[in-house]
């Protein structure tokens, strides 16, 4: 069994993996389905916020793929772009969003690269400049209802440096960004628990890249 894709709906996980038979539930706030149909995939946001004792759901599948379509063909798909950035500090580059710790991310604009959308965004959001791409870091999915459509965000993530130190930088207000702070590399408890679940995956990658080195 390999997993493959892990989608965050009102910050719970649903983790879709490829699968001979059903993945049995790991306790009784885990749910495990095997091939569901279409109907059942667009109904989960329903399910999830109706059951709020449930923190994971395990959806198996002998072809992930066509299971992933199915399911993807539910929403309206929004591409993102992102980048932790580091400084010569080794400081991480953190906002703080909506009253929720996050890191920089933005849409893609037409015509734009992954990577100048992720350069871009960070700027934008934060006032910092003087960023280099050093990697790919990890692609993350979460859903989201506007006027009543539902939206699935896939964001590609970059590491980044940034050619200085704790530089003081500007939160973009009309995105709902009151803060910019350079943090430790180790994510205090307070931070962690304030973030998403989307944001603790691109974390722990980096941090996984750090331990490589």
């Amino acid at each position: 069994m390999t997993q493959r894709y892990v989608v965050f709906m009102l910050n719970r996980r649903v983790c879709f993996n490829e699968s001979d038979s059903a993945m049995l539930p790991k306790e009784g706030s885990t749910l495990s389905l095997f091939n569901p149909d279409s109907k059942t995939l667009k109904e989960l946001p329903k399910f999830i916020a109706s059951h709020p004792s449930l923190k994971e759901i395990y959806i198996s599948s002998k072809n992930l793929d066509e299971l992933w379509m199915r399911f993807c063909m539910n929403y309206f798909e929004v591409v993102s772009a992102g980048g932790l950035v580091v400084n010569k500090n080794n400081k991480v580059l953190w906002i703080n969003r909506n009253k929720h710790w996050d890191l920089p991310k933005g849409k893609v604009e037409p015509g734009e690269s992954l990577e100048d959308a992720a350069v871009r965004e960070v700027t934008e959001e934060t006032g910092i400049r003087k960023l280099t791409i050093t990697g790919d870091l990890a692609t993350t999915y979460h859903t989201y209802e506007v006027d009543g459509i539902a939206h699935l965000k896939t964001t590609f993530w970059y590491s980044m440096t940034h050619n200085g130190g704790n530089t003081a930088g500007t939160p973009q207000e009309i995105e709902g960004i009151s803060e910019v702070r350079w943090m430790n590399a180790n994510v205090p408890k307070n931070i962690w628990e304030s973030t998403y679940g989307s944001i603790r995956i691109v974390i722990n990658a980096y941090s996984k890249t750090t331990e490589a080195i």
